[in-house]
């Protein structure tokens, strides 16, 4: 017998299925907590074969497509949870992300204290079909974060056309910046203000004056290569997602990051910056 929880579950998956009865943002929280529910309910692995995009992505020591790389590996021993906490879709309806904390339980110790992060999630669909995953990257830190915060979800805020500079452009411009003036810079002059700064380690900072504090924010001499650029067709959101590596040794890289870019009366501005280190070779 399902439990209230899963049956409310259940009734969200059908909505995530259903587009036409709800808005674009809240067909895709239901989808993304349909998502979670069907990770708790069965495990992690099944889960992200059936929401994933069959060339959705996520980084397994580089950007790997995930579908093809689980369908080769057994379900981990583990129960992760997550909870979609702020939603933003594009105008156009058919891109959109979704980010919020999430938590890993051990299903062979569980008395081990659980491990806690934040996922980022681009997501997408054709007409008429369902949200699959695009991308997704996230970080942990210590303790629970954000787990208490509403659901905050929207459209992207309807702004007049504009031709000329994409989100490569963006992405250039960032790279000048930083290279020239400093990263702190480059945030400060494209990021938005409820820019979103994640970085593996540290508890998320949910506001530009926050993200302008971290550590991140001063860390110079990075170069950033991008390796998929998508924007949606109403061209006021999109992503850049890659590798980063220090400008002094750009062959070696040092992580990966996703940016999420969004539309506005001033330009393209950075919505969710979420970067992780790469695993480091073996000593020896």
């Amino acid at each position: 017998m399902r439990t209230p929880a899963l049956a409310a579950a259940a009734l969200l998956a059908a909505c995530a299925h259903q587009a036409p009865t709800l808005d674009a943002p809240a067909s895709l929280a239901a989808a993304e907590t349909a998502f979670a529910a069907h990770s708790v309910r069965e495990d992690m692995r099944a889960a992200f074969l059936a929401a994933f995009a069959d060339d959705g992505v996520f980084v397994r020591n580089g950007w790997t497509v995930s579908n093809a790389y689980l369908a080769r590996q057994p379900a981990p021993p583990i129960v992760l949870d997550w909870r979609p906490q702020y939603v933003e879709v594009a105008t156009s309806g058919e891109l959109g992300l979704s980010t919020g904390p999430w938590k890993i339980t051990s299903k062979a110790a569980p008395a081990t204290p659980a491990s806690f992060g934040q996922f980022v999630s681009v997501w997408r669909r054709a007409p008429g079909g369902p949200w699959k995953v695009a991308v997704d990257l996230g970080i942990g830190h210590p303790g629970p974060s954000l787990w208490d915060q509403p659901l905050e979800a929207r459209t992207v805020a309807a702004v007049p056309a504009a031709a000329g500079a994409g989100i490569a452009e963006a992405e250039a411009d960032f790279q000048r910046i930083a290279t020239s003036r400093g990263t702190r810079a480059a945030y400060a002059a494209l990021g938005a203000r409820d820019l979103r700064l994640y970085r593996n380690g540290q508890a998320p900072r949910a506001s530009l004056e926050a993200a302008l504090d971290a550590p991140a924010a001063a860390q110079d001499g990075l170069s950033w290569s991008r390796e998929r650029i998508e924007t949606s067709r109403s061209a006021d959101l999109g992503y850049a997602r890659g590798s980063y590596a220090r400008s002094s040794d750009p062959a070696t890289t040092l992580g990966y990051f996703l940016r999420v870019w969004r539309r506005g009366a001033g330009g393209w501005r950075i919505v969710i910056d979420v970067a992780n280190p790469a695993p480091r070779p073996p000593a020896g």
